[in-house]
């Protein structure tokens, strides 16, 4: 794309408020998990835990016999997972889950849920495992199980409003300052351990950035991925220059107890990566566009490339 990006400088406190973030990580890593706040607008799931099931009843061999798998996907993530103008779901990771689902013989029916409530419908059986990826935290493996490898790094930067005054990462801890982060999101969970100070606004991921835009939010923590198309639709918005705030790894999820299909997602994610798979798709949909903007991003590529 040709479009380029205005960015300031903040390299002077990126290490600074990323030691912080690791310090207060550590902290809220120990205590309970608290539930997932939705939007007004999603309707949250509370259900039981799943009963156990017989032996030889897996969700792997259930999968394979019936020659069907329900994916949970929030298509609103672009160029991750997005819908073409006819409605099919598409992206990188819709790529990927469509491979992975074929190599099992199975066609793949996407259930759509708001990502803030992914989990709880994960817990109350109303898809087989994620089509999409989430943040691999601790807490949220407590109700889910994830894959055991990446299907993508997750570089996190701050997306600024139209003529923003912001030079450095420190200055977002106050009071003054709005935030929008996804409901539900890892960034949400980080911002409140950088910037407590700060106003959190909770929406979603499109909302979010339209918010940013518009100037009604000062800021926005996102992912690389979502910022070429951003500054495609609104070339005022600014990244904040500087290494990226933090990086987390992003994989599939299924139901807890379900180490047959863990087993079986972990050893073709770990087979496309060697295969380089994952690499090329993800410069294919985001990579390249991320670079050209000056934006560090993580490609999977086998260690063994180009050997």
């Amino acid at each position: 794309m040709e479009e380029k990006t205005i960015s300031v400088d903040s390299t002077a406190n990126t290490k600074a408020d990323r030691r912080g973030f690791i310090k207060g990580a550590a902290i809220a890593l120990g205590a309970a998990a608290a539930g997932a706040i939705t939007p007004s607008s999603a309707q949250a799931v509370t259900a039981e835990p799943p009963a156990p099931r017989a032996t030889g009843d897996s969700l792997l061999e259930k999968i394979i016999s019936t020659k069907k798998i329900r994916f949970g996907v929030d298509l609103g993530f672009p160029p991750l997972q997005f819908k073409k103008a006819n409605g099919a779901p598409t992206g990188y990771i819709i790529e990927l889950s469509e491979m992975l689902a074929a190599s099992l013989g199975a066609t793949p029916e996407w259930v759509e849920v708001p990502f803030a409530n992914l989990f709880a419908q994960q817990a109350a059986g109303r898809f087989d495992m994620s089509g999409i990826s989430a943040t691999i935290r601790p807490e949220r493996a407590q109700r889910v199980l994830f894959a055991g490898a990446p299907s993508f790094v997750e570089s996190n930067v701050v997306l600024l409003k139209p003529r923003s005054t912001i030079r450095r990462l420190s200055q977002l801890n106050n009071s003054r300052f709005t935030i929008a982060v996804v409901v539900g999101s890892s960034q949400e969970a980080a911002a409140k351990i950088l910037y407590p100070k700060a106003r959190l606004k909770r929406l979603t991921n499109q909302e979010a950035l339209a918010d940013v835009a518009a100037g009604r939010s000062d800021c926005m923590i996102v992912g690389e991925f979502s910022v070429a198309g951003a500054i495609k639709a609104n070339p005022a918005v600014k990244v904040l220059k500087g290494d990226p705030v933090f990086v987390d790894e992003n994989s599939y999820f299924m139901p807890l107890g379900e180490f047959e299909l863990k087993h079986y997602v972990d050893t073709w994610l770990r087979y496309q990566t060697s295969h380089n798979e994952l690499g090329a798709l993800w410069d294919k949909y985001i990579g390249n566009d991320a670079r050209k903007l000056g934006l560090k991003t993580v490609s999977i590529y086998s260690p063994w490339k180009g050997v």
